[in-house]
């Protein structure tokens, strides 16, 4: 059977983007336990982030999506009603990602799922 990937990218810095809680690898590992997929998270920041008191700032321009600030939820199943279970909770806890690149790592039934899934919990 072919793994079933997504990658769900949540960007802190930007007010839509960022979900509305705090991404936690304990809340994961109990969806993964529930729905038997493979859950991980990698938190990635940027190279060109500046803190300044209170504010913090980024400059993105010339940069790869993967060297942005973000929170990546990497998910995979070979099993397809587990992914979407998984992928389902994580709506619900976390909201969609909210920018076009969004789903970008994902693999092609992966990212179509997630849109999928979108439309029907999230208002996509």
């Amino acid at each position: 059977m072919e793994e079933i990937m997504a990658k769900l990218r949540y960007f802190p810095l930007e007010p839509v983007s960022a979900p509305p809680l705090p991404i936690k690898k304990s809340d994961l590992y109990k969806v993964a336990k529930k729905t038997g997929t493979d859950i991980s998270l990698q938190t990635v920041i940027a190279r060109n982030q500046v803190i300044n008191g209170d504010i913090i700032r980024e400059e993105t321009m010339d940069s790869t999506i993967d060297e942005v600030s973000q929170d990546i939820i990497t998910v995979s199943s070979i099993d397809e009603v587990a992914f979407r279970k998984a992928i389902r909770v994580l709506i619900k806890l976390y909201r969609a990602p909210r920018t076009v690149y969004g789903t970008w790592g994902s693999t092609e039934k992966g990212a179509y799922i997630i849109s999928e899934l979108c439309d029907e919990d999230d208002g996509w």
